[in-house]
């Protein structure tokens, strides 16, 4: 018999562990684990606020309610009735949120049976991904992924609240939109009144947010679902969620400056340091040092140029490399002799199998370069390469070269990330559960503006469309070389080797973005067409502005140290795409009522 029939529980378990002892109360729930001691039954009974034991002994209850007891089992949801007491000395204290109280029951209802279950919860990671995500329901019970959603839901709330405390106004954008050109293919949706009409699902709300600084909102932020359609891996997925904000008046240091703060105010409100000003590299310096426009720095092990030092070589294979505009580029792996050849011959493989040439490799000995190519190079050359490297004795040097010098600091790059993870200096980086690595952040800046498709004869938007160039003379110029060496004015914060956000001061200057349209190669028709209303909103007033946008699931990633995006969202789809437990996507059946034809 319950306590109250008119409600089901008059405390949560969290509320519970606060009453004083043999206070009467009525707690529902499900049931993690049960044992049997005969003629006394331990349950471990979970609600969303946490878990706490419960003891039910026989002569306390009725026939029908024991044998009701005795045929409870995991995952059944419970209602019970009885009074807090201290857990008697010696207990069992194993698994449970506070291990010195408990429940003595006087009363059960059972609320709901499970069918048999494809895992319980709490054996979640025991499991496949497969199975894990066909009964995401089954999953969302455990203890990782509530921690992980609520810990996601609580930082959302301070990122709004400093952007609430700092003037933004949240503002909805539309989810039906028109395709625009954002870097990856949209999800299309057909419209039932337009035949052969299609509805674009926002790459991004781009356009939208800049003309809200047009209609002189001035301050803009969203929580925002966007959409794309391109290939995933761990830090992806079709749908995702992102901060969109968007200021006018304003320039990058202002717009760096206030991310940094609400960084600072919502990370410290779950227990994470982040400590203003962050570091800032340009995009060469980032691609020189790591290879990479996202760098994680939270390890060493940066790239040194060795071309410089072999430039006049009579290694005639680095020889020509460097002759055609190429590169030689090393990093030293610090204690790098405690790696055996069989380890070394794996980073090779491993480099090979990410898409790069295996690295040479050698030894600083007693300051000399030991390799199996030093026989090749001069006394004076072998000399410079030690001073440039700057490495510890018995420090490992995997170099390599190229007739690309931005494909050797690619290659470098990766070589990089593939020996941190082989000594294990690297990998998901947490502090907001305690363990895990702290969290790095580094601005990245002065990225270019246009790269040209060869294949295309064109230009491409490194950025986007939308982006202002630093230098406007150069922007208007018809110097290929000129305008390939413009910059934008982007900026992309990195943390942990992972872009989290990204954005620019945008083109407010009508003309300037016809400049950019038609660079891109588009014709005069078809930017009416597509971007018409746009070009109308910046001829009407536009102030200067810019944005920025935070990838929301990327950084509660980093935030918990889970190596996958899928383990901060309550219902992720698989690297095809596919929604395991619901099966989508799915065929239509052609219906005119719905639009599908």
């Amino acid at each position: 018999m319950l306590l109250d029939r008119t409600k089901y529980r008059t405390h949560t378990v969290a509320q519970a562990e606060k009453e004083d002892f043999g206070r009467p109360m009525q707690l529902v729930g499900w049931i993690e684990s049960y044992r049997d001691h005969g003629g006394v039954l331990f349950f471990h009974l979970r609600d969303a606020s946490g878990k706490i034991q419960v003891v039910a002994n026989q002569g306390d209850f009725s026939p029908d309610d024991w044998r009701t007891l005795e045929s409870v089992r995991h995952e059944w949801v419970v209602g019970f009735t009885g009074a807090l007491r201290r857990r008697p000395a010696g207990a069992d204290r194993t698994n449970l949120d506070n291990k010195e109280i408990e429940v003595l029951a006087d009363g059960v209802a059972v609320l709901a049976k499970t069918a048999a279950l494809a895992f319980r919860p709490e054996e979640a990671t025991e499991v496949s991904e497969e199975v894990r995500l066909r009964h995401r329901f089954l999953e969302l019970r455990s203890a990782g992924l509530q921690r992980n959603l609520r810990l996601r839901a609580k930082f959302i709330h301070h990122l709004r609240g400093f952007l609430d405390d700092n003037g933004f106004c949240d503002v909805e954008t539309p989810i039906l939109g028109k395709s625009t050109p954002e870097g990856a293919r949209d999800y299309l949706v057909p419209s039932r009144l337009h035949a052969r009409s299609y509805y674009a699902l926002p790459q991004s709300p781009q356009l939208f947010k800049q003309m809200l600084m047009v209609g002189g909102l001035e301050r803009y932020y969203q929580i925002a679902r966007c959409f794309r359609d391109e290939d995933l891996r761990a830090n992806r997925q079709p749908e995702f969620t992102q901060l969109d904000m968007e200021m006018s008046f304003v320039e990058r240091d202002d717009i760096c400056g206030l991310a940094e703060a609400m960084l600072q105010r919502a990370l410290g409100a779950i227990g994470v340091t982040a400590t203003p000003p962050f570091p800032r590299l340009t995009y060469d310096e980032a691609m020189a040092r790591y290879g990479t426009d996202a760098p994680d720095t939270s390890f060493g092990m940066e790239i040194v140029d060795l071309t410089d030092p072999l430039r006049q070589t009579d290694f005639k294979v680095f020889r020509a490399m460097i002759d055609e505009g190429g590169a030689v580029a090393a990093i030293c792996v610090p204690g790098g002799q405690a790696l055996s050849k069989r380890q070394i011959e794996e980073i090779r493989e491993c480099a090979e199998d990410a898409g790069a040439n295996a690295p040479a490799w050698g030894h600083l000995r007693d300051g000399q370069f030991v390799s199996q190519l030093a026989k090749y190079f001069r006394d004076d050359e072998k000399a410079a390469m030690v001073a440039r490297l700057a490495g510890g004795e018995g420090d490992l040097v995997l170099f390599q070269a190229g007739p690309d010098r931005r494909q050797v600091l690619r290659n470098m790059g990766e070589i990089r990330l593939i020996v941190a993870d082989l000594l294990g200096v690297r990998g998901p980086g947490a502090t907001a559960g305690g363990a895990g690595r702290p969290l790095q952040f580094t601005w990245v800046l002065d990225f270019p503006l246009l790269e040209f498709d060869p294949t295309y004869q064109r230009y491409k938007a490194v950025h986007h469309p939308f982006t202002q160039p630093d230098d406007p003379a150069a922007f208007a110029s018809d110097d290929r070389a000129a305008l390939l060496a413009c910059k934008a004015k982007s900026y992309d914060l990195v943390c942990n080797g992972q872009e989290i956000g990204g954005g620019s001061i945008r083109m407010h200057d009508p003309e300037m973005q016809r400049r950019m349209f038609a660079l891109l190669g588009l014709p005069a028709a078809e930017v009416e067409r597509k971007f018409g209303f746009f070009l109308r909103a910046l001829e009407s007033g536009a102030p200067p502005h810019g944005g920025i946008a935070f990838g929301i699931d990327r950084l509660v990633a980093l935030l918990v140290g889970a190596e996958s995006i899928r383990d901060v969202i309550a219902f992720p789809k698989t690297q095809s795409a596919v929604c395991l437990l619901t099966g989508a996507p799915t065929p239509v059946t052609g219906r005119r009522d719905i639009g599908v034809f």
